[in-house]
């Protein structure tokens, strides 16, 4: 009997404790499914929101779109979503700003086409400039960090993303007037390792592998070779490369060797002991990118060096490390200063360094951007142009361009996905005849200024390329 009684309390003990967890679960359930609540914007949430948004443009344009930058963006906008939408200027600016946050996070996942941001961001100007008490955000800020997401937003399993860029230099020749001398100019803006390249963020750390032409010497040597112009960085400067996102440099060019052996020899030691390998035609860069073999080979190939035994050099090189399933990428240091397209003998070369094998050529020397070709399908960047280039303090040449590759591996064969630009200007500063020496991706009617110079210079030629893929949101 008293067992019986046991078991008739202990089971409606456990019926009522069932209970108390079944409402206890409806409950907790039936608060996590309500919206949180919302409140009016005040003056300081505004004020808070505005300063976080100009810290979270900046964090995604200088990382290239990293993930915690991305967390940074989500928890911004949970915040912006928390408040009511109300008649008032401080609820206009936080729906304008949401939806250009939103944008950024389209990007990111692919969503949003390239013109997606140009859409709302007028309406956010407008109310921005109706509250003069809070953090101001500038297109550019809204432009890199756009770039960095859209870019993001491309990546895809397979595919490696190669930015090239042409001439870079961080020094000048002896006789440059000393107000534009690259150490003084990067002294006067208070330079760091990231004030070269600090625009070019957005991509250098959003691809897979970034390459410049360094045509200079890097060296503290004093004796010069007998010429026009001699060309010696700080080795100091060379740490700007890899806190930018820069991965490697090639060295056949005609200014490397400025300051004899000793000169070179400080350069390399300059380069690897910032962890930058560096190729040129007695050394080629072997390494793996993304999954894929990659093999980089440099030649200085300017009108002394055009002898068919050269050619033939370069053309057994391409021969020896082109193999199915190895990109082969070959630069191409040649041609006329300040011509717009290629010289006979840099079509003939071209072709033959394409007919050997070759998947792309990238071209420099030129100071100026040159023709582009599309031959065998496959293309020939003639002269990518001068890019952040001390030994350019006038700016003879201030449009240049990023090349955005994409390669991957199908069918056990190298293929182009693609081929983008980045319209560029060489400073930053506008001024059209004094180099501050940091690169301006540039949009809307500058970034066209420059995708219709490439279309007028690449029309003449058989095979001119006249359509460039860029992004440019507005």
């Amino acid at each position: 009997m008293k067992k019986s009684k046991l078991i008739i309390a202990s089971s409606i003990i456990l019926i009522f404790a069932i209970g108390i967890l079944f409402t206890v679960h409806t409950m907790e359930k039936q608060t996590q499914s309500k919206p949180p609540s919302q409140k009016n914007p005040t003056t300081t949430d505004v004020k808070q929101i505005s300063a976080q948004t100009q810290k979270t443009l900046q964090a995604i344009a200088n990382s290239g779109g990293d993930t915690k930058s991305q967390k940074q963006l989500t928890q911004l906008l949970n915040t912006t979503k928390q408040f009511k939408h109300t008649k008032s200027t401080n609820s206009d600016y936080i729906q304008q700003v949401t939806a250009c946050l939103q944008t950024l996070q389209d990007y990111k996942s692919g969503k949003a086409d390239k013109k997606a941001l140009g859409k709302v961001y007028p309406a956010f100007v407008a109310t921005e400039k109706q509250l003069p008490d809070i953090t101001k955000t500038t297109q550019y800020q809204w432009f890199y960090a756009a770039a960095a997401n859209y870019e993001q937003g491309l990546k895809q399993k397979g595919v490696i993303t190669l930015t090239m860029v042409g001439d870079n230099s961080f020094g000048t020749y002896p006789e440059t007037p000393e107000h534009l001398k690259f150490d003084n100019v990067f002294k006067k803006n208070n330079g760091t390792d990231t004030y070269v390249y600090q625009n070019c963020l957005p991509w250098f750390k959003s691809d897979d592998y970034t390459v410049i032409n360094a045509e200079s010497a890097f060296t503290t040597a004093t004796k010069a070779e007998v010429k026009m112009w001699r060309i010696k960085s700080d080795p100091a400067h060379v740490a700007f490369l890899p806190a930018s996102g820069i991965e490697a440099a090639n060295l056949a060019n005609n200014h490397t060797m400025d300051y004899f052996q000793v000169g070179y020899d400080d350069t390399l030691k300059a380069f690897k002991d910032n962890d930058i390998p560096v190729f040129n035609k007695d050394m080629p860069l072997i390494t793996k990118i993304g999954g894929i073999k990659t093999v980089f080979l440099g030649y200085d190939c300017r009108s002394s060096q055009q002898s068919p035994s050269y050619l033939a050099q370069i053309k057994a090189d391409v021969k020896k490390y082109k193999k199915d399933d190895t990109l082969v990428i070959v630069n191409m240091h040649w041609g006329v200063e300040y011509h717009e397209t290629p010289v006979d003998y840099q079509t003939q070369f071209g072709h033959a360094i394409i007919d050997a094998g070759a998947d792309i050529i990238m071209g420099s020397h030129p100071h100026r951007l040159e023709s582009v070709e599309k031959y065998n399908d496959k293309y020939i960047v003639y002269s990518m142009g001068d890019f952040a280039f001390g030994a350019d303090p006038t700016l003879l040449s201030r449009m240049t361009s990023m090349f955005r590759l994409r390669f991957t591996e199908e069918n056990n064969q190298i293929t182009l996905k693609s081929i983008s630009i980045v319209p560029t200007y060489e400073n930053s500063d506008g001024s059209l005849n004094e180099n501050n020496y940091q690169p301006l991706p540039v949009f809307g009617a500058d970034a066209k200024k420059i995708v219709n110079e490439l279309i007028r210079i690449s029309k003449p030629i058989n095979g001119g390329v006249t359509t460039y893929d860029y992004f440019d949101p507005f």
